[in-house]
């Protein structure tokens, strides 16, 4: 629910959703008490929508669609992504609720390997599909770290506009970043959202990137494979994002990891505390064979300890050492599942249902709120013919 949590935050209301998987639904709706949940394939619910069920909305009763269509086919992460993907069709199922709600808006989001299916192709289709349906079009690759998230996280969103309606922008970013380049926008760069240009004659200037001490320093130490559910917080809120996200909770969930091993764990307490400490540093008896091959270092973030003024990679759906930096800072340990969740700026309030793996699935796979909330702040008080007085939902 981290798109939907966004949203609210810009002043949205939530009348519907989807969820098919057991334990996301389980936390969207402990998330989203006032929004109707369903709970089923999403073609399912399509046919449902058609067949005018009473307890669905109907064309002309949705201002706003949003969605992020399951994106393991176009992912960077899977070599072996084909455009004929059968979760890529739920790409077709979207627009189909799309084509027959007819909403004002549409947004969706998807990772950066989209635009570099068949040489492009799956994205044009996407853009020339909305455009005959009558939607005016605004593609947009924004850095979450940009906006304020201390984490390395490209994605790829798009703004839809029915007919004469207003088609917003993407938001300027905010924050200083390090990351500047995006793997496979191709033919796409024009619409990477780069930070304005700054002087000292400028009368505003970017905020400094938030690190990783930003984000998790408050929390208490544990152990390798922790599994206290809720926990004492470490100290008092030592960052404004620390602040923000903790809201008034008094403790704190989902502050536990997952369990090294073996030479996993041996490789982890080899690792240097030290910015930008990883595989390269290990002994010679712990680096990976099939990394040492390669002979040389395009892989520096894998098995990698993360520093406390650096910042996290991209989230994923396991906290898995070969994939990237997930070593704490200073504990032998991979980040836990609260600490990734603070890396997407999920509200403390959050808690996420199920066993360990559901839990970091659902926060690797979800959109940071903040991210979706300035997106959203984009849209929520324009005027539409519909509503007037703008989207948003404000009081």
């Amino acid at each position: 629910g981290g798109l939907s949590i966004g949203l609210e935050r810009a002043g949205f209301e939530i009348l519907w959703a989807n969820e098919i998987d057991k334990d996301a639904a389980s936390t969207y709706r402990s998330s989203h008490p006032t929004t109707q949940l369903f709970e089923e394939d999403a073609n399912q619910l399509l046919q449902r929508v058609l067949d005018s069920d009473s307890n669905l909305p109907g064309p002309g009763d949705v201002d706003l669609i949003v969605g992020g269509p399951p994106c393991q086919g176009f992912s960077g992460y899977n070599r072996h992504r084909k455009s004929e993907d059968p979760r890529n069709s739920l790409l077709e199922t979207f627009l189909a609720f799309v084509d027959y709600l007819n909403p004002t808006h549409v947004l969706i989001e998807n990772v950066p390997g989209i635009l570099s299916m068949d040489q492009g192709n799956v994205m044009k289709s996407l853009l020339r599909v909305l455009q005959d349906f009558g939607y005016a079009t605004r593609l947009g690759i924004l850095q979450a770290g940009n906006y304020g998230l201390p984490q390395n996280r490209w994605r790829v969103f798009i703004w839809a506009a029915l007919g004469d309606e207003y088609l917003p922008n993407f938001p300027v970013p905010t924050h200083e970043f390090p990351q500047r380049t995006v793997f496979g926008a191709t033919e796409f760069r024009e619409t990477i959202m780069k930070p304005p240009r700054t002087s000292a004659n400028m009368p505003w200037r970017l905020e400094p990137q938030v690190t990783v001490k930003d984000a998790i320093g408050d929390l208490p130490q544990i152990s390798n494979g922790a599994r206290d559910d809720t926990v004492n917080y470490g100290s008092p809120p030592q960052s404004n994002y620390q602040v923000s996200l903790r809201g008034i909770t008094s403790r704190v969930s989902d502050h536990i990891a997952a369990k090294l091993t073996g030479i996993q764990l041996e490789r982890c307490q080899a690792v240097p505390q030290e910015p930008g400490a990883g595989w390269l540093n290990l002994p010679e008896h712990l680096k990976p064979a099939n990394l040492v091959r390669h002979g040389d270092n395009r892989y520096p973030n894998r098995f990698g300890r993360l520093h406390w003024s650096g910042i996290f990679n991209t989230i994923l759906t396991r906290a898995y050492p070969y994939w990237g930096r997930v070593f704490h800072p200073e504990q032998n340990r991979v980040i836990s599942v609260r600490e990734s969740a603070r890396a997407q700026g999920f509200p403390d309030k959050v808690s996420f249902a199920g066993g360990i793996s559901s839990k970091y699935m659902q926060v690797g796979n979800a959109v940071p709120p903040l991210l979706a909330e300035a997106i959203a702040n984009q849209l929520s008080s324009a005027p539409t013919r519909r509503n007037p007085k703008g989207l948003g939902i404000h009081g």
